[in-house]
């Protein structure tokens, strides 16, 4: 039909992507309803919306309808992107994936998946590429989310918002570059012991020496190893000294923006 079978990869993204579209625009138009209201009620205090005289099983029962509804949706461009339908797509794997997106990105917020899937994605497509340990990464992140940061990356971005409404955003960028530097130090600490660590397990039948950060180094070597302590030692000192400070820095910025708005 109009010249298109679907065949060429970019008539098969143009359909993915006008889909996805449309999706987004069908669920935020449900979320908006008194019924996707409910949704998030029930899921927030279901013994609430029962004393309001809502059926919290009904609820439940429509929502997982809808998400089943638009699964479908996922599933069938699915078989048209990957031209192949296996066990593996049904199995416990993808769908705790899509959990993973959906967490990280932050559940409370109607950007979060999104944000979470776009951030999974490009992880699965980059990571994977160098290193073999890219899902290791990946649970260190939701752990780190679902102890740290309950809203998500998106709960992290819309609080910085009423900071950059206010004008106030400037005023916290030193604390905030004085908290990057051992937020760096740590991560690159704990990327080079997960990468050391992985290449003597994992690759082993190739020999001791790899390549890290642009530098080459034995994997066996005692100051590889000091290295990888210093960074994680003094990272973690340093950053329970300097995130307090950003946070008392934000707490000020905020306060002043709500100052701000009330009349």
């Amino acid at each position: 039909m109009f010249g298109l079978n679907f065949g060429p990869q970019i008539q098969v993204y143009y359909l993915i992507a006008a889909w996805c579209l449309l999706c987004i625009a069908a669920m935020y138009a449900f979320t908006r309803t008194p019924l996707g209201r409910m949704c998030n009620a029930v899921r927030e205090n279901p013994e609430r919306a029962e004393f309001v005289g809502y059926s919290t099983q009904m609820v439940r029962f429509i929502a997982f309808c809808t998400s089943g509804f638009f699964a479908g949706v996922a599933g069938g461009l699915a078989a048209i992107h990957y031209e192949i339908v296996t066990a593996s797509m049904v199995g416990a794997v993808p769908s705790g994936f899509v959990l993973l997106m959906a967490y990280i990105g932050g559940v409370a917020f109607f950007i979060g998946p999104i944000i979470g899937a776009i951030l999974m994605t490009a992880l699965q497509i980059s990571l994977s590429d160098y290193t073999g340990a890219w899902l290791l990464y990946v649970g260190l992140m939701f752990v780190l989310v679902v102890m740290y940061a309950p809203g998500g990356l998106a709960g992290i971005l819309l609080m910085q918002l009423s900071v950059l409404r206010s004008g106030r955003l400037m005023a916290l960028l030193p604390a905030y570059a004085l908290a990057a530097v051992p937020t760096a130090m740590l991560l690159a600490g704990t990327v080079m012991l997960i990468e050391t660590s992985h290449h003597l397990l994992v690759k082993s039948a190739e020999g001791p020496a790899m390549r890290l950060f642009g530098v080459s180094y034995d994997a066996t070597s005692p100051l590889a190893w000091l290295a990888i302590a210093a960074l994680l030692g003094l990272g973690f000192l340093a950053f329970r000294r300097t995130w307090p400070l950003a946070a008392n820095a934000w707490h000020q910025a905020s306060a002043e923006a709500q100052r701000r708005r009330s009349p």
